[in-house]
């Protein structure tokens, strides 16, 4: 449907008559009067505006169809119109081409682009949207809209990432939306990277059916994503969800916590890291750590214990505020979750009580949550007559 149209009683109508036909598959005019309430003429009048945008088309007849006219079945496209989702890492980009049903169509992944040049940086992301939609067979001129998920601090209305990634160039007051147009002729859609993978564990992973939750990412970084009430939070200026400078004690107001957070010092594969580093002088990543415990390594497993104690105590916190439904772990730590998850939920079982209990899950969708949520956040700008998730409030 086109954006922006005023939302009369016919548009209304317009936008339930599409979501039938999208939602129940092939139907004749009279079964899509029928389950709307709407009458056949005005039924008619609408198929034939959404047939003139060709999002809908005419296929078959219903079997249903007696001896008179025969009912034409009317069929939802939902490749009428295409997209593509990008989710921008500080080590890897992955791609995806979306339809209009938010599947996703085609998959890339590549390493992040090695450049301290902000728009060295911005004219190969360019170039490699254009390989990206050669190499998945697309028509070009479907493409509608690209939507990307980048760390940082983001204000959506505008599309500038108000505060990002220090592993991506310049990552700060960049107005990535009008740059990334002006070099593709695309509008662009923008969200935190974490915020977007919570809206895809809403759309098609653990969070469905959920109206309060929290999605925590834990990986080089840390950060989460908030739904409260069917609401996604995004705070007064956007930063709603950095739990990775949260403070734990007394001593913690003390000292600079700036360039990487308290939080995050403690529960992230940078912070193992550093947290290694400042008692053995011995340079480990953080799956280096986690094979050394699994080995036994005295250091190694109390590292890894005192993360997940400080997880716990984040969850908690998180749950005090929003009592949450669910806790769902998503990031590169996890593929090592048994290590600390036991114990994570250990400590939850003995703190919370009967009515704020939370069990703490693991994604499913993992890398593949942002791609699906930048889809939604972009079909949600470009289509909001399509609706996806019509209990929650997403924008």
């Amino acid at each position: 449907m086109t954006p922006s149209v005023p939302n009369t009683l016919r548009q209304m109508n317009a936008t339930l008559v599409l979501n039938i036909i999208r939602q129940h598959g092939a139907l004749s005019r009279a079964q899509i009067s029928r389950i709307s309430g709407i009458t056949k003429a005005t039924v008619s009048e609408i198929i034939n505006d959404l047939l003139a945008e060709k999002i809908i088309y005419e296929s078959g007849v219903s079997p249903q169809a007696g001896q008179g006219r025969k009912g034409i079945l009317i069929n939802f496209d939902p490749n009428f119109r295409l997209g593509i989702g990008i989710d921008l890492g500080g080590t890897k980009i992955a791609w995806s081409l979306f339809n209009l049903d938010a599947d996703i169509l085609f998959e890339h992944r590549e390493a992040t682009f090695q450049t301290t040049d902000r728009n060295v940086f911005l004219d190969r992301l360019a170039d490699s949207i254009a390989s990206f939609i050669e190499n998945s067979g697309a028509d070009r001129s479907k493409i509608m809209v690209i939507g990307v998920a980048t760390p940082g601090i983001i204000d959506i209305h505008n599309g500038i990432v108000l505060e990002g990634s220090p592993n991506l160039p310049g990552w700060e007051d960049l107005p990535l939306a009008e740059e990334l147009t002006r070099r593709t002729g695309l509008p662009v859609v923008l969200e935190n990277d974490i915020r977007a993978a919570l809206v895809g564990e809403m759309w098609c992973g653990k969070c469905r059916h959920a109206q309060s939750a929290a999605l925590i990412g834990i990986g080089t970084g840390l950060g989460s994503a908030l739904l409260m009430d069917g609401k996604i939070i995004r705070g007064a200026n956007n930063a709603a969800g950095e739990i990775g400078y949260m403070l734990f004690n007394r001593e913690h107001l003390y000292q600079n916590w700036r360039n990487k957070g308290c939080f995050e010092s403690y529960c992230s594969g940078s912070g193992l890291s550093e947290r290694m580093m400042a008692l053995t002088q011995r340079q480990m990543s953080a799956e280096a750590i986690f094979t050394a415990a699994a080995n036994h390594d005295s250091l190694a497993m109390s590292l890894i214990e005192e993360m997940a104690d400080y997880l716990t105590i984040g969850i908690i916190n998180l749950v005090a505020v929003a009592n949450l439904q669910k806790v769902v772990l998503t990031g590169g730590i996890t593929h090592a979750a048994s290590t600390f998850l036991p114990r994570v939920q250990a400590n939850l079982d003995r703190q919370l009580f009967t009515n704020t209990r939370v069990t703490v899950e693991l994604s499913t969708l993992r890398e593949k949550g942002s791609l699906y949520g930048i889809a939604l956040l972009a079909l949600t700008t470009m289509y909001p007559s399509i609706q996806f998730m019509s209990d929650i409030q997403i924008k």
